[in-house]
């Protein structure tokens, strides 16, 4: 057996006569190396983006021949879609569904290298990360928090209550305790219209349309046919968004009236591809319903080059942009306390970043990231350092991006020895390299029998790149703090998750703390604070911006730290058999978490709140309306942190000054010269009437409400002024129609119920040809329980 410092033959001692002869070497391998780079450079002026990522070409080049038929993969595709679309049944796949140049498709191995043939196809990826529940093992506080109550209340200068009504609230999560009576309406209905779980297959159920997992409507809910397995954390997380107290009247979520659809996320790989279905899915289902949809999402993965440039947050922005009244709501994620991020920012010097190897996996690997032109300026090595001291035992030769080869679809992939340890166990070197959009990702893995110590990447030149890498939340190896020289320190900052959450439309939420005492089960008053961070503040664990191209996320952050929701009925009633509970409620129903999952439904169901009134609010107009509402105080404001800024975004949801923002003011009498149709707050001040009219003839229309305020029904009573057909019309104060009826008679009665109508006033509206419009107020009342 070798003695290990006998192996590294590649560095040998200076002065030696091994070593002029290796300096000699290393200043040969330097000159070849510029040599390539200068052989390179009018390529590189036409080189394009790969054609497919790392993890597909694994697949495909591990796979054999005679068994890539069966094997078939959850591929986003992007390019010409109606010349690429019969090509996918062709090659034996399945086309789902696309936006704009992008579409999920199902592809076997054995149809890759064909389509990647086509002149119409731009780009293939699958991915594989793994997702992340952002809570920690841990009212109705957070209403007072979000300044909610006023809103349910239709406090002025609202003109009735909101509470969600119209509007479909999705989650994407483990699942849902469908059973808890905070997801079931007043008539003993589920107010589920949806479940859709990707883990679980039950034929009867069968999710025919994605080919994977199984689904109950409501109709199979109402009569407890589901069989699906609740979710304790999608639970919580849709209780705090809409729960509606129905358990024991307590905690009630800020919209309370949605309508709700559920999909429980795919386990292991599939967990990108079963979320991008997911968010087609839920959009799909508000359409059937014709409604508004806010989906929220507290699950994500830490992985990607957080720049919204892969194609899984290209499709879910193109999703959410294709129509008005759509809105995706992020957790920004759990990370604050974690150091797995570096940014190297280059001005023509030297930098390492150094590596712990990761047992589990037995290599040392990593991923990094840079625009195109920047890494373009930049070359790379690989150093094998010592248990104490930075001389490496072994290093790689400089590497460019620009000295290798693609192959299959533009990719670059590059594998060699690089030398043998004691053992005689080959050390090998795995390059990946993607070119995607006009930035590149890096995979890097150094495969190794044993941990020989500590890689370090090591990179000269000019420009930027980012490293996350960890193995708690990205399985891959731990960054390594080294001070002094060229050693870069890894920090927290960039700590949120990537993918979707770092596109443009997807609204991403930090969160502050909630509450610090609760009454648990056994009637006791326990703490339930975090140390050192006060309610007010921001919460210990809630992840920092930007994303790596620098857009500001989270956008805003609610209350995350220590709140009260339903619970799956399993753990509930374990829960109610212990002696002690600190996270249990007195009400035995509703029990503690925190998490940055806990603070994204409140902004979701508070979109659902302002969709209520304003349905056909676009993406942007939406995220406008967050930002320019977000309340700002001293916790927010910052001597040394501007504002907006990477942890607060532009500081805490306020639902009351949301919904403000979709308030109308004007006339609402149509009779009125400036009747605004628009209009959803009356201004009867501003109405506008002609003084003197010649030779019109007064209406001889009537109508009559009785009673007026109604409770459960009112009595229209008409006389028209001449045998033709009128239209009776009545309006909400958002300017919205709820009810509609042509009347054919000259004279009529009849009994209209308004008992299921929001408690406020009405507009009633009788329209006769030739008739000035008769216009009537009606007030609703609650009905007595």
């Amino acid at each position: 057996m070798q003695p290990l410092d006998t192996v590294f033959k590649e560095h040998p001692t200076k002065n030696s006569p091994a070593g002029h002869q290796h300096q000699l070497m290393e200043r040969f391998y330097r000159l070849l190396g510029l040599l390539m780079g200068l052989l390179m450079s009018v390529a590189l002026q036409a080189q394009q983006p790969s054609k497919l990522n790392a993890t597909l070409h694994r697949y495909w080049q591990q796979t054999p021949v005679q068994q890539r038929d069966s094997i078939q993969l959850p591929i986003l595709m992007q390019g010409d879609l109606e010349a690429l679309r019969p090509l996918i049944k062709q090659y034996g796949g399945q086309y789902r569904y696309g936006a704009k140049d992008i579409a999920a498709v199902a592809l076997p191995l054995s149809g890759l290298e064909p389509l990647l043939q086509h002149p119409a196809l731009k780009r293939l990826e699958y991915r594989e990360a793994k997702g992340h529940y952002f809570s920690h093992p841990e009212d109705s506080i957070m209403l007072q928090h979000n300044r909610v109550l006023p809103v349910h209340r239709g406090q002025a200068p609202l003109a009735q209550p909101l509470l969600g009504a119209g509007v479909l609230l999705g989650m994407i999560d483990d699942g849902i305790e469908w059973q808890h009576p905070d997801f079931w309406a007043a008539d003993s209905s589920t107010r589920l219209q949806s479940i859709w779980d990707q883990n679980t297959y039950v034929r009867s159920y069968a999710q025919w349309y994605y080919g994977y997992g199984s689904e109950w409507l409501k109709t199979d809910i109402d009569r407890y046919q589901c069989t699906h397995t609740p979710g304790a954390h999608g639970s919580h997380v849709l209780g705090i968004a809409a729960g509606n107290g129905q358990a024991t009247g307590k905690y009630v979520g800020l919209a309370p009236k949605t309508d709700l659809a559920c999909v429980a996320i795919a386990d292991g790989n599939q967990f990108l591809s079963g979320f991008v279905d997911g968010v087609h899915h839920l959009f799909s289902w508000a359409d059937r319903l014709e409604q508004p949809c806010v989906i929220n999402s507290s699950v994500g993965s830490y992985s990607s080059g957080h720049d919204g440039k892969d194609l899984y947050a290209q499709l879910v922005a193109q999703l959410i942009e294709a129509k008005p009244g759509r809105a995706l709501v992020q957790a920004a994620g759990n990370a604050r306390q974690s150091n797995f991020h570096v940014r190297v920012n280059h001005q023509q010097d030297t930098a390492w970043v150094p590596f712990a190897y990761h047992a589990s996996a037995g290599k040392t690997h990593f991923a990094w990231y840079a625009d195109t032109a920047d890494l373009h300026q930049m070359s790379f090595s690989l150093a094998l350092l010592p248990t104490a001291g930075n001389q490496p035992l072994a290093q790689t030769r400089t590497f460019r991006v620009q000295q290798f080869t693609p192959v299959l679809g533009g990719l670059i992939h590059h594998t060699e020895v690089l030398f043998h340890d004691a053992q005689g166990q080959p050390v090998t070197l795995e390059l990946y390299i993607d070119q995607y959009a006009d930035a590149y990702g890096l995979e890097v893995a150094i495969y190794s029998a044993t941990d020989l110590g500590t890689w370090r990447l090591q990179t000269q030149g000019t420009g930027t790149y980012d490293i996350w890498s960890d193995p708690d939340l990205l399985e891959t190896s731990a960054i390594l703090s080294q001070m002094g020289g060229h050693y870069r320190t890894p920090d927290n900052n960039q700590s949120i998750v990537g993918y979707w959450t770092c596109a443009a439309p997807v609204v991403v939420v930090g969160a502050y703390q909630n509450r610090t005492h609760m009454v648990n089960y056994t009637g006791d008053t326990v703490n339930v604070g975090t140390v050192g961070y006060p309610v007010p503040g921001i919460a210990a664990f809630s992840s920092v911006g930007p994303t790596r191209t620098g857009l500001l996320k989270p956008d805003l952050n609610a209350p995350g730290g220590q709140v009260m929701s339903a619970g799956t009925l399993g753990a509930l009633r374990f829960q109610r058999g212990l002696p002690f509970s600190n996270r249990l409620d007195a009400d035995g129903w509703h029990w503690l978490n925190r998490g940055t999952s806990m603070s994204a439904p409140m902004v979701a169901a508070a979109l659902a709140l302002y969709l209520e009134c304003q349905p056909e609010a676009s993406w942007d107009v939406q995220l406008q309306a967050l930002h320019r509402s977000a309340r700002v105080d001293g916790s927010v404001l910052s001597p040394v942190v501007a504002h907006p800024n990477t942890h607060w975004g532009y500081g805490k949801l306020d639902a009351l000054a949301l919904v403000e923002q979709c308030l109308v003011r004007g006339c609402m009498d149509s009779s009125a010269l400036n009747f605004n149709p628009q209009a959803n707050v009356p201004d009867s001040a501003a109405c506008q009437y002609v003084v003197a009219v010649q030779s019109v003839s007064p209406s001889t229309v009537q109508l009559h409400l009785a009673p007026n305020p109604a409770q459960g029904a009112v009595q229209l009573t008409y006389q028209l002024a001449q045998e033709k057909e009128a239209q009776l019309s009545i309006y909400n104060t958002l300017g919205q129609l709820v009810y509609q009826q042509q009347v054919a008679q000259k004279e009529g009665s009849q009994a209209l119920q308004v008992s299921g109508w929001l408690p406020g006033c009405y507009i009633v509206v009788l329209e006769e040809a030739q008739q000035m419009p008769l216009v009537k107020q009606l007030v609703v009342v609650p009905t007595t329980p």
